[in-house]
């Protein structure tokens, strides 16, 4: 509630009305998670790449400057656009403006982390079968390429 009122008085202070995909995103934290999703593809760049370790706070100021909300928004407004029509944008706002909308804004990345959670355990169990499979397409393929 109090980020609806805070995007309502910005818009009432500056004259301007603010498009509905902005105060949508705004609602749902998007700069939160962009901001967020660049420390993690730092985190990502440099496990994916040992050697990169020591240039981490480079990479961390590249990915500051350049990943940034400012930078981000109006491509994201565009892909919100994309999928959903202003009317549909409108129903959004009012579902994330209700208590189970703010709700459901705060418990989200619970529910995918424990999702993930379920998912890799799911995996570990079934990773045995995954190893089999995977050897028996190999034989497969081998087979095919000495005919």
């Amino acid at each position: 509630m109090k980020k609806l009122l805070a995007t309502a008085a910005l818009v009432i202070c500056s004259g301007a009305q603010a498009e509905p995909v902005y105060e949508l995103m705004d609602l749902i934290g998007s700069k939160d998670q962009i901001n967020q999703m660049s420390g993690q593809m730092v985190s990502m760049m440099v496990q994916a790449n040992p050697a990169l370790a020591p240039y981490q706070e480079v990479i961390g100021e590249w990915s500051e400057k350049y990943f940034t909300w400012d930078a981000m928004k109006g491509d994201m407004a565009e892909i919100y656009r994309k999928y959903f029509n202003d009317e549909e944008i409108e129903k959004l706002i009012e579902f994330y403006s209700s208590p189970v909308g703010e709700k459901s804004i705060e418990v989200m990345p619970q529910l995918f982390q424990e999702g993930s959670q379920v998912g890799m355990r799911i995996a570990q169990e079934h990773q045995a079968e995954l190893m089999q499979m995977l050897e028996e397409a190999k034989a497969e393929g081998e087979a095919e390429a000495a005919e």
